[in-house]
């Protein structure tokens, strides 16, 4: 997957960088994970290339900001991304490498305090996509049969995102209780 395409899909409406790296935090975390140090340089590469436009509007917190906007070009991008099928195998996830190689620490304490620190991070990630999922559920009649499609879409990742997360946080547990065995 690539954070170009993500961006000219956040971008199809106006937004600042500040505004797009909240997306990302509040949105795009249970598939995707972006630093402004990334967001920026990206954003100018895909401006550069026409694919973006860029606007300046007054802040009411100091100097005017920039206001990004997915251009056509960058619309056809998207587009031709999208019909190229699912991009699969990209995943990483770093605390999988740090578990792979607990038998680095010294004591099965320290190991069972990582998997501990590790479902209680995965436990409330889980608990906050299924408080977005019940706000979704309570703010549509029909849910989600009745969404718009610029709602249903995204609400197909956050449910991924429920599930994938709840397995991490079950899995979790099993670890937990399999190193104790250890003991």
């Amino acid at each position: 997957m690539s954070l170009q395409h993500i961006l000219l899909g956040i971008l199809q409406e106006p937004k600042s960088g500040y505004d797009v790296k909240k997306m990302f935090d509040e949105i795009f975390s249970n598939f995707w994970s972006a630093e402004l140090s990334q967001i920026y340089p990206q954003l100018k590469k895909l401006a550069e290339k026409g694919k973006l436009s860029i606007t300046e509007e007054e802040s009411s917190k100091g100097p005017n900001k920039k206001v990004y906007q997915t251009t056509q070009q960058g619309i056809e991008e998207l587009v031709e991304w999208i019909e190229q099928g699912p991009v699969v195998h990209t995943e990483r996830h770093a605390y999988l490498g740090q578990t792979f190689f607990l038998n680095s620490l010294d004591s099965t304490q320290k190991k069972i305090e990582f998997m501990q620190s590790l479902h209680k991070e995965m436990n409330q990630w889980h608990q906050h996509l299924c408080s977005i999922m019940e706000q979704a559920k309570k703010e549509t009649k029909n849910f989600p049969y009745d969404l718009s499609d610029e709602r249903f879409y995204p609400l197909l990742t956050l449910m991924m995102g429920v599930k994938k997360v709840g397995a991490i946080v079950e899995w979790c547990e099993e670890a937990i209780e399999l190193i104790k065995l250890r003991l």
